[in-house]
């Protein structure tokens, strides 16, 4: 018979194993993905083996109404989902850069298409999908774009809750903006896609636009971006941005867009990109 003290001992012993005996891995405080359409595989399930091969964690997978691999066919679904776990690479989220040239604004078969994304990322089991602003579907440049956005956001946020996904949009909105936006649509399922690259751009002020929007908790998910240089080589101070997301709890994935240095193989710049995120977000 185990006796009283006994028991007590070897509980507190097992309590006391070291870490590094420890079965579990600390969870990763960032993940850190990659866009499909930087892989040269918009929409296509061969992503994730080159991002395997090029150091990333995950991929942001393209959708797409039509074609030989549209997520709108259910078998692409789950071939999407074999084709991440033959290669351990993970969806980070979903994009519909599509509506960059197809304004959900304008066009009715849009709103069908971002129903259809939500349908997906519940069989996909994908928290978010990035609600591409720009090009014709600019809201900045067509501010009477934004009433029949907020008004298909309002008929969409309660499907996108329904199922626990997240409408992540982004633009050329600055924070505050953006803030009026979310606040006219009113749901928690409508959120934030951070592009710091994209702000700069727009000469706003990326760190305290940041900061407003992480505050607000309404960041979902950042792109980290450059125009023309590497990751930490260009003219974003990523220190800081780091220094932001940790400060307002952020941890969900970090995905690299662009940052391709001139004249150079894009694969060896985007595996450049991959470590430097790493060590980074890592450090």
């Amino acid at each position: 018979m185990v006796s009283r003290r006994s028991f007590l001992y070897s509980a507190a012993a097992a309590l006391a194993v070291p870490s590094f005996l420890s079965a579990a891995e600390p969870e990763k405080k960032f993940k850190v993905g990659i866009c499909d359409w930087d892989l040269r595989a918009t929409g296509n399930p061969a992503a994730f083996a080159v991002a395997k091969e090029l150091g990333f964690e995950g991929v942001q997978v393209s959708y797409q109404p039509d074609g030989e691999f549209s997520l709108s066919k259910k078998e692409n679904r789950k071939l999407f989902l074999e084709k991440a776990k033959e290669s351990g690479v993970e969806i980070a989220s979903l994009a519909m850069g599509i509506l960059n040239s197809k304004p959900l604004a304008t066009l009715p078969e849009t709103t069908d298409w971002v129903e259809d994304c939500i349908e997906a990322m519940a069989d996909m089991n994908v928290d978010q999908v990035l609600v591409a602003f720009f090009g014709e579907g600019d809201m900045k440049k067509k501010p009477e774009q934004q009433k029949p956005v907020i008004e298909k956001l309002k008929y969409l946020a309660p499907k996108a809750a329904a199922k626990k996904k997240i409408l992540a949009v982004e633009s050329y909105l600055n924070a505050e903006e953006h803030l009026k936006l979310l606040e006219a649509v009113g749901s928690d399922a409508v959120k934030v896609y951070y592009d710091e690259q994209n702000m700069l751009t727009m000469g706003y002020p990326i760190y305290e636009d940041l900061e407003t929007l992480l505050k607000a908790k309404v960041v979902s998910e950042i792109h980290f971006k450059e125009y023309g240089a590497l990751l930490g080589q260009g003219k974003v101070d990523f220190n800081k941005i780091k220094a932001l997301l940790e400060k307002y709890g952020y941890t969900g994935w970090a995905v690299a867009e662009a940052s391709v240095k001139e004249k150079s193989d894009w694969k060896e710049s985007q595996k450049s990109n991959a470590e430097y995120m790493k060590r980074l977000l890592r450090g």
